[in-house]
């Protein structure tokens, strides 16, 4: 006696169907280009903006403070992002929606450990920072929704706000290097804030990419 498919198989039975199967080569060829893409884009803006001249200001070993706190953010969430639990699909949305939410908390907490430690260059509102963190991290969420369509059929949406999260943290440690300033206000328009668009971007953008749909019904069964 066959068990009728339940709706999460499927799901994954639509996404294997529908969606081509790269070979690995070719699967690490275009990650490859679309990292050496996003890369270099960081880099231009980064650059474009003043590079770390910017941020002379700031006594340099708290801006390498700062930056490497970042990183360490940053990594540790894509590596959750990124790896498995023993299984093709990612790991679970629980966990990936508590470490994307935790995030914004931990790097303002991280920032504000510095503020009031040296005499801020100048004051800005932030928006310059919102702007340069979301254009360098447009390209690696994109490059990511596309690498990994149709991978998580339980919560995509939950898979994709932790993409959003830890692209934008990536960017803003990048930026760390740039921006001199650690005043509240400061940070949670240009550093917090990105952070909060990107994962929503990534939660809306994940649904419909990351998620796979039911195969359509054989009208020639129903009858």
């Amino acid at each position: 006696m066959t068990q009728a498919p339940t709706p999460l198989r499927e799901r994954v039975l639509a996404a294997t169907a529908k969606t081509p199967s790269p070979t690995r080569r070719q699967g690490r060829t275009a990650a490859g280009v679309l990292s050496a893409a996003s890369v270099a884009v960081a880099v231009t803006v980064f650059e474009g903006a003043g590079g770390i001249e910017h941020g002379s200001g700031r006594p340099l070993r708290v801006t390498l403070a700062l930056a490497g706190g970042w990183i360490f953010i940053s990594a540790v969430l894509t590596w959750l992002v990124i790896g498995r639990e023993g299984s093709t699909m990612a790991r679970r949305p629980l966990l990936l929606l508590g470490a994307a939410v935790a995030t914004p908390f931990v790097l303002f907490f991280w920032m504000h450990v510095f503020n009031g430690t040296y005499t801020e260059p100048f004051e800005r509102v932030g928006y310059r920072c919102l702007a340069y963190t979301l254009a360098m991290s447009a390209l690696p969420l994109a490059s990511f929704l596309v690498l990994r369509r149709a991978i998580e059929p339980r919560y995509p949406g939950a898979l994709g706000a932790a993409a959003g999260a830890a692209c934008a943290a990536w960017a803003g440690a990048l930026l760390d290097l740039w921006c001199p300033l650690t005043n509240p206000l400061h940070v949670l328009v240009g550093h917090v804030a990105p952070l909060l668009v990107a994962m929503g971007a990534g939660a809306i953008f994940g649904r419909f990419m990351l998620g796979a749909r039911a195969l359509p019904k054989d009208p020639s069964k129903s009858s």
